[in-house]
């Protein structure tokens, strides 16, 4: 897989790299790879700019990815990359050089690892924290092959690489941790953990060997690091410095902006279309009026404190805002005892990563913890199959004392918002993804009068539930502000007239909300029933658009189910 030198720099778009194991560099050697590095940053940056994407992450990981291949064979070595977009220069130097243009489009590669992908990825690593498990584990009982994780100092704040250092040192396991210290998690890294002195006495503790702080951006001297490392039949934990955004000015001047950025200008770095963080906004405002009224209020978050507006709030409240980097079990456990001690908290963490504190989340509704739970990104994206909202439903519909409102708006969300801070037990809000305005309140919102079906709204469907309204008349759409527990004693008074249900779901089908709505109206009638979301399998990358019309939520899909029902 590493290229000969005249392959280096024969062309914009570097082929696989064949086998050559090279422990000296010679001068040549270095300056093809300084090379090849600029047209990796140039290939990144075009697809970036056009498409959006991951930026700062990828451009800091390319000399250390080149190096790995270099002192490494991946035809036997194993690498696991945490978090999986650290990796688009693994992916254009193994086997997907042609093939990078497509990265997050439909029919095409994804951003992060995928072992059906490609022979040359060895897990799907697009959650934080679980490189070093996945490395470790290929390490057993296989000493001759290195087995290495690449994990950014914005992963290791959870608690999983924790677990699996630990380990690691106790089994005396081959494996090679590169320890990517960039300042960075999404935002500013958090924690205590983020200095060499630390690291090394962290490591050490643990059974590793520490070698560093190496420069990231040397291959010279990560080539040489590396050849020596691959000799030893130990742990080691190297640490490297590297720069968020190397090679692009803007990057590197906003790594945070660029860490996932819309599609932008290549020569100026602006972006083509600047969407105003209205969200954010609105929590900055709100978090004032909220402090009146209280007095006290505490904002936690797992590493999504800059798009709900906790990084400004952190200057002006920073004894009552929390980024607790990612580690979303901790970071829900946590907020839970901040409101044991009698206290206001909000906690915004995406709907995404909801699955890893579902343990923590049963504690806190077992106990009946007043913490309110902002859920981010909720439902159905354009985000591949590893980031998608979509299990909030199943996971909160089966747990005892949940509350979980989906505001159609963000003038609901704020009344919402007002109305949980005074409820006791745990309560969620789903952010939200419409802007339709409600004409009445209630848990079960009428949002037109139909004698023909009746469409439920759950989730983000409210627009295309009207929409088919719209499209066909005389049909009653129901808007589930309070989706769980569901009100089905009012759901049944609504749709009794009409005998004919159509549920749009926000998220998986099985186990979701609409079967348990059908499930309880069978009970106390006749009726004809159809549930549309996501059957049985994980939304495929695509525009959202694509995504909906693959899984069958589109316009066309509804309409066609709609029109079956009344047929019936």
């Amino acid at each position: 897989m590493t290229k000969s030198k005249k392959q280096l720099d024969s062309g914009p778009t570097p082929a696989i790299r064949e086998n050559h194991k090279k422990s000296d560099t010679d001068l040549e050697t270095i300056i093809a790879l300084k090379t090849e590095a600029q047209n990796l940053r140039q290939i990144i940056l075009k697809k970036m700019s056009k498409d959006g994407g991951h930026v700062s992450s990828p451009l800091g990981t390319i000399e250390i990815i080149q190096a790995l291949l270099n002192v490494f064979d991946f035809t036997k070595d194993k690498i696991v990359f945490d978090v999986g977009h650290q990796m688009h220069a693994y992916k254009i130097l193994t086997d997907r050089a042609g093939l990078f243009h497509t990265m997050d489009l439909k029919g095409g590669i994804g951003e992060y690892g995928n072992i059906h992908e490609s022979p040359f990825d060895f897990y799907t690593g697009g959650h934080s924290g679980t490189a070093i498990s996945a490395a470790l584990g290929y390490s057993i009982n296989h000493s001759e092959y290195k087995s290495i994780a690449l994990i950014g100092d914005g992963s290791i704040t959870g608690g999983q690489p924790f677990e699996a250092l630990n380990q690691a040192g106790d089994i005396h396991s081959n494996i090679l941790v590169i320890y990517n210290d960039n300042d960075y998690s999404v935002t500013e890294n958090t924690g205590y953990l983020h200095s060499a002195k630390r690291l090394k006495e962290f490591s050490q503790s643990l059974g590793f060997e520490y070698i560093g702080a190496v420069d990231g951006h040397s291959t010279e001297v990560l080539i040489a690091t590396l050849s020596d490392i691959k000799q030893k039949k130990c742990p080691v934990f190297l640490h490297i410095k590297t720069t968020k955004g190397k090679g692009y000015r803007p990057a590197e001047k906003d790594p945070v902006t660029f860490h996932w950025v819309e599609p932008f200008n290549l020569s100026t770095g602006q972006l083509k279309t600047v969407r105003e963080n209205i969200f954010g906004k609105f929590i900055i405002n709100k978090t004032h009026r909220l402090v009146e009224k209280y007095g006290e209020l505490y904002l936690v978050s797992p590493a999504s404190a800059r798009s709900s507006g906790l990084n400004e709030l952190k200057e002006i409240y920073p004894n009552y805002v929390f980024d607790t980097g990612m580690s979303e079990q901790h970071c829900v456990t946590f907020s839970a005892s901040i409101a044991l001690n009698k206290n206001k908290v909000i906690c915004f963490i995406p709907a995404t990563f909801l699955p890893r504190a579902l343990d923590q989340i049963i504690d806190v509704c077992l106990l009946k913890i007043s913490v309110v739970f902002v859920l981010l990104n909720p439902g159905i994206g354009a985000t591949g199959p590893t980031h998608q909202g979509v299990y909030t439903f199943p996971l909160l519909n089966i747990l005892p004392n949940v509350k979980l409102y989906n505001p159609s708006s963000l003038d609901e969300f704020d009344r919402l918002l007002d109305m949980t801070l005074e409820k006791a037990g745990p309560v969620f809000i789903q952010k939200p993804g419409e802007n339709v305005r409600l004409v009445t309140s209630g848990d079960m919102v009428e949002m037109r009068q139909g004698k023909r079906l009746s469409v439920i709204s759950l989730g983000n469907t409210l627009v295309q539930s009207l929409r088919l309204a719209n499209t066909i008349g005389d049909i009653q759409v129901l808007h589930a502000r309070k989706i769980i527990p569901i009100d089905i004693n009012t759901l049944y008074s609504y749709v009794r007239r009409t005998k004919r249900v159509l549920i749009l779901e926000d998220g998986l089908i099985n186990s979701g909300v609409g079967q348990h709505i059908v499930a309880q109206l069978s009970e106390k009638g006749q009726f004809s029933f159809k549930v549309l979301g996501i059957g049985g399998r994980f939304p495929q990358i695509g525009t959202l658009q694509e995504v909906y019309e693959d899984i069958g939520l589109d316009d066309k899909a509804i309409t066609s189910a709609a029109i079956k029902l009344i047929g019936e």
